[in-house]
């Protein structure tokens, strides 16, 4: 039976994409849903089936945390809303996010207990984040979250007594980690699931619940309720829906979560189908691709490995600037979670630097800082463990000087990780010419194509010495393929199977679309590799046609700014493709990308050239011709005016904007908010000063400066939690 249809046009709000139990992601179809669903407004939120898995947990996954906390209630006769919790898919993750959550809720050193909401009657909204100071401690399972410990023992693994403890669900390998309800605990606790992507799959969930016997038969209408299905509501006429054996009702799901029957005409186990793929695709042995449960977790399994050769580098000397596992580069700007993961001082002691544009400039302050950082150490070592970034970047598809990064870690000692989900591994090498030391890829995204199963993968370099190193320590460190469930690896094993000659589709389509835009009126900028840096990424582009299967092209995204006679909403509303987050389906998928991303920091985006009415496109199977259409038509019903000749002003009465190629001083009268890491820009290193800039101005790929659209700049705080499902923290997005 073949897949069910995948979409192909925009759907009603909240609609699975695709429609699927285990969707990865969820219809917006207007700018306005988007600022809604941002802002945590119930009109949009309530009509959401499912989300993206690491910023909305799944139906099923909330139901296994209800679950966990009756467990928990029945260890410690402690009543169950008295908590919250976070499930995690294996014990290993379980214990590093224990030790994240002591440290940073200030436990571990004793500065802070009982941390909750609270109103103190000082005009502050009562959903404040406030901590009571106190001196409880918790110890940790590991002295740094790079170093795992083994805990066999339930007494050391589980403390009743504890406000932080972990519980074995004893299902699926399922742990999860039980901490105080209505506390900053719970914003930590998303920010881990969300940073580190060490998260449950819907099928791992639902496999874990009928194993717990809560999908039974059972007349209890609870139970029942546990496996509420995400597409019975959208029931429609098409004859592949199941009917669920618990709540008699219609639901759809393709590649179903059972690990038995998932597997029916599969010969091999599909963690090693998976491995073998990519190892033939990238040529390397498949002993140097290691799995993990989602992109995020990729990059976050190679930065710990990275870490850990810096400390072992420090065992063997001494004096060394950095911290615990070194610093961290992040070089260019990236998808929000790298940089924000890379900041976080429990995953990262050591800190990052960020070198947001990506440019010659920042080449040159990265090598002017390494210079001095050596000169600290009297071995000459920087005291940086990885720099990592993409290729090409998400979204303004840069492509950094690879060659130059990779001469600069060589002499200083670094590992060089590489994302490169954008560009993906049939069409970049990074792996053959030792660009790379690591390359991670979110293969949820164009290799799996139907957006439907999370998983994720690191190729360590067998060329590089810090590749070789790598490897045989993934060997050593990493187990279990990192959480990933055997009926998610089933889907992606299956649906991976025409890779190639999909992403050759794509490739041509996208270059075609790309080239028609950019002769568009209407459209300022195209941002897409071919524009942004042809030669560079020509480079590394690869050769190998795959016995005829793959034509190497420049990916399927893009992003746009329009010009300021083009509505960019009535843009977005009017375009009839489907309209959510993610990327790398085989159907096309479109979303405003920076106020999904970077809704609540929209300044700090803006400060790197990604602009607030940036609209990013990944480009599916459709026919070029039929794409036109659309496009055509949405252009048509967008514009506002005729298109105004361009006035040249002088530069005096121009205000400033911000790009790698200025270093004059900019004003305005909103302060860029404070970041937990250094930034370089305008030539120089600014962490240390106010960060102020204007927003009227754009820049298109070229740094030519053009007239913005006007914005809506409706800011409210901080968004994220399941905690934040319920009580409005909200989420951001991919």
């Amino acid at each position: 039976m073949p897949p069910s249809p995948l979409p192909s046009t925009s759907l009603p709000l909240g609609h699975p994409l695709p429609l699927d139990e285990h969707a990865c992601s969820v219809s917006l179809p207007t700018w306005s849903s988007v600022v809604g669903y941002e802002e945590g407004s119930t009109e949009v939120t309530e009509k959401l089936a499912c989300g993206y898995p690491r910023f909305v947990y799944h139906p099923y996954v909330l139901r296994l945390m209800d679950t966990a906390l009756k467990m928990d209630e029945e260890f410690t006769g402690k009543d169950a809303s008295s908590f919250d919790c976070l499930v995690l898919p294996t014990r290993k993750s379980a214990l590093r996010c224990h030790d994240f959550l002591a440290k940073a809720c200030g436990y571990f050193d004793g500065q802070a207990v009982s941390p909750r909401l609270a109103d103190f009657g000082d005009g502050v909204s009562s959903n404040a984040v406030r901590q009571i100071i106190g001196d409880s401690r918790i110890k940790l399972f590991s002295e740094d979250n790079s170093i795992d410990q083994t805990i066999e023992d339930v007494e050391i693994l589980y403390n009743a007594e504890s406000p932080l403890r972990v519980i074995d669900m004893k299902a699926a390998n399922l742990h999860a980690v039980i901490f105080p309800a209505q506390t900053v605990f719970a914003i930590e606790a998303k920010s881990y699931w969300q940073h580190t992507g060490e998260v449950v799959s819907s099928r791992k969930a639902e496999i874990a619940l009928a194993q717990l016997g809560l999908g039974s038969t059972s007349s209890n209408s609870e139970d029942n309720h546990i496996l509420k299905r995400v597409t019975t509501s959208f029931h429609n006429d098409a004859d592949d829906w199941k009917i669920c054996k618990y709540t008699k009702e219609p639901y759809l799901a393709f590649y179903p979560s059972e690990d038995e029957s998932s597997n029916d005409g599969i010969n091999i186990n599909p963690f090693t189908g998976i491995k073998d793929r990519i190892a033939s695709v990238v040529n390397t042995p498949s002993s140097s691709v290691f799995l993990t449960a989602s992109g995020m977790s990729s990059i976050y399994t190679a930065l710990r490995s990275a870490r850990r050769h810096n400390i072992q580098k420090r065992e063997e000397a001494s004096n060394c600037v950095g911290g615990i596992g070194g610093t961290s580069v992040v070089f260019g700007f990236p998808y929000l979670d790298t940089l924000k993961m890379c900041s976080r001082p429990e995953l990262v002691p050591g800190g990052v630097e960020f070198f947001g544009h990506g440019n010659d400039s920042d080449l040159q302050n990265l090598e002017q800082m390494l210079k001095e950082r050596s000169k600290k150490n009297r071995n000459g070592d920087a005291g940086v463990s990885v720099l990592i970034t993409e290729y090409p970047s998400n979204p303004l598809l840069n492509c950094p000087n690879l060659q130059k990064l990779r001469s600069l870690a060589d002499e200083y000692g670094f590992a060089v990780v590489v994302d490169d989900t954008i560009g993906n591994f049939a069409n970049v090498d990074l792996i053959e010419n030792g660009m790379a030391d690591a390359v991670c890829t979110s293969l949820t995204k164009l290799f799996n194509g139907r957006g439907d199963a999370m998983a994720g993968s690191v190729v360590t370099n067998p060329n590089t010495k810090m590749g070789r190193w790598m490897q045989e320590d993934l060997e050593l460190n990493h187990s279990d393929n990192e959480g990933l469930w055997i009926a998610d690896a089933t889907a992606i094993f299956k649906n991976s199977e025409d890779f190639l000659e999909r992403s050759s589709k794509i490739n041509v389509t996208s270059e075609a679309l790309a080239d028609w835009l950019n002769d568009r009126e209407e459209v300022a900028t195209v941002y897409y590799p071919k524009f942004t840096d042809k030669e560079g990424y020509n480079s590394v582009m690869k050769r190998n046609d795959y016995g005829g299967k793959h034509k190497a092209g420049y990916g399927g995204l893009m992003s746009i700014i329009l010009h300021p006679h083009i509505c960019q909403r009535t843009f977005y509303d009017e375009i009839n493709v489907s309209k959510g987050p993610s990327l790398g389906t085989d159907f096309s998928l479109s979303c405003p990308y920076t106020l999904l991303a970077h809704y609540h920091e929209l300044n700090f985006a803006m400060s790197y050239d990604v602009q607030p009415n940036l609209i990013r496109f990944a480009i599916g199977l459709e026919d070029i011709d039929e794409l036109k259409d659309k496009f055509d038509y949405a252009l048509k019903k967008s514009k506002l005016h005729p298109k105004l000749p361009r006035v040249e002003m002088p530069t005096s009465q121009i205000r400033g904007y911000c790009s790698g190629n200025t270093s004059s001083t900019l004003t305005s009268s909103v302060r860029r908010p404070s970041l937990p890491f250094n930034f370089h820009s305008f030539g120089m290193r600014s962490s240390s000063k106010p960060f102020f800039y204007t927003r009227e101005l754009s820049t298109d790929a070229t740094r030519k400066p053009i007239t913005a659209a006007p914005v809506d700049f409706r800011c409210v705080g901080s968004l994220g939690s399941r905690f934040s499902q319920k009580n409005k923290f909200g989420i951001q997005h991919a």
